[in-house]
């Protein structure tokens, strides 16, 4: 297989949540590392305390956070589901509150319009884009922290769960929804909900990167697993 898709290009297939692992780990050089990239969906993965995969698959995005019997659903699971994780810790969990934030969107933009509710990301993409313009400017700011500060609450908790399967010492947290100063609000907000509701677990220490790493680290570290002879 790897010669029909690659031909002689060094290949190496990986989930891309381990891949978010993997750049936590080459990014900070300490294990027990919690790799989260809240991109398009969630991309989540863990390196134990020697910086090893655990070999199987940590499809964090399918885990369910939320037990709200009204908590939305997806378009993956087709309504089957409710409260999955990648409907709080991707950009849909920042999109979907986009209009209750005061951003100024499109009527296709307003959640739940069928637009938002399907498997594309592109209009996702184009909101979270708005949200992060608005949240640059002064006037709009104190509104749309909100939002950040909410998909910060989602972290925390998201967290505190993990960790009850998972040790946990540090986190990594990549991805376009944790660009700008709305990211690193989002990150101080789940280090208070981890300090003041889960205190068992505010030892956990917070990573992140530059703007540029934040969108393209898996890339970099997917880059570097193949074995080049």
């Amino acid at each position: 297989i790897t010669k029909e898709v690659a031909g002689d290009v060094p290949l190496k297939v990986i989930n891309d949540g381990e891949v978010t692992a993997l750049a936590a780990f080459q990014k900070i050089q300490k294990g027990n590392i919690m790799g989260i990239s809240m991109g398009s969906s969630e991309g989540g993965g863990y390196s134990n305390a020697d910086g090893n995969l655990m070999g199987w698959i940590n499809e964090l995005c399918y885990i369910k956070l939320d037990l709200n019997p009204e908590a939305p659903t997806d378009p993956w699971t087709k309504g089957n589901h409710r409260g999955i994780s990648h409907m709080y810790l991707g950009q849909r969990g920042a999109t979907k509150l986009a209009a209750k934030g005061g951003v100024k969107v499109p009527e296709n933009f307003v959640y739940p319009h069928p637009d938002m509710c399907t498997i594309k990301h592109e209009d996702h993409a184009g909101c979270l884009k708005l949200i992060q313009k608005a949240m640059a400017d002064p006037e709009q700011e104190p509104q749309v922290k909100e939002i950040y500060e909410t998909c910060g609450v989602y972290l925390g908790y998201a967290l505190a769960q993990y960790s009850e399967f998972y040790p946990i010492d540090h986190v990594m947290i990549l991805g376009r929804v944790s660009k700008g100063k709305g990211g690193d609000l989002m990150l101080d907000t789940a280090k208070k909900v981890l300090a003041e509701e889960f205190p068992e677990y505010s030892h956990i220490q917070f990573h992140t990167a530059d703007d540029h790493f934040k969108a393209v680290g898996q890339c970099i570290a997917a880059a570097a697993l193949p074995t080049i002879a």
